[in-house]
């Protein structure tokens, strides 16, 4: 019988691959210093919580899964082809900021729960959840602030 705890954690390693392909990706194709700056800023902080999300992975009795990460790896590699061919550079960040504001939503939503189950299952003592989720917030809001401040001007009629 298979550990839903275990099926979760490793469900959002997949993403985590995601969303660092991503902002390294940003990093690499926007000429736009203020969109380099922001994917930099994003990517330290999403690797510091995928190495949280991993000690927890450890901690719980798994690794992460092979199968699940190479999975969110095409996923990533099918959204940098449909990003980078937009036309528009700025239309390209506002839905490369779209994914990551959904996944750094799941990845508050993991925090939370994680922090609910950690009453019950001593796994996952030793984990500061009140921080992760106030990093995921702030994550989230800053990715949404720059998505909404784009959609202002890539999503006018032309």
């Amino acid at each position: 019988m298979s550990d839903p705890l275990v099926t979760y954690v490793n469900d959002h390693l997949g993403g985590a691959r995601i969303a660092v392909e991503l902002l390294e990706a940003m990093q690499d194709q926007h000429d736009d210093k203020n969109c380099r700056d922001l994917a930099t800023v994003l990517l330290l902080a999403i690797q510091a919580d995928d190495h949280t999300l991993r000690a927890i992975a450890e901690k719980i009795g798994t690794g992460p899964s092979a199968i699940k990460e190479v999975g969110g790896w095409i996923v990533e590699k099918a959204a940098r082809l449909k990003l980078g061919h937009t036309g528009s550079t700025d239309f390209a960040m506002f839905e490369s900021l779209e994914l990551l504001a959904i996944g750094i939503h799941g990845k508050l939503c993991l925090w939370k729960a994680l922090q609910v189950a950690s009453r019950a299952d001593s796994r996952l003592h030793g984990f500061d959840f009140d921080t992760l989720i106030s990093r995921a917030q702030q994550q989230y809001d800053r990715v949404e602030r720059n998505r909404l401040h784009l959609a202002q001007t890539v999503l006018m009629a032309r």
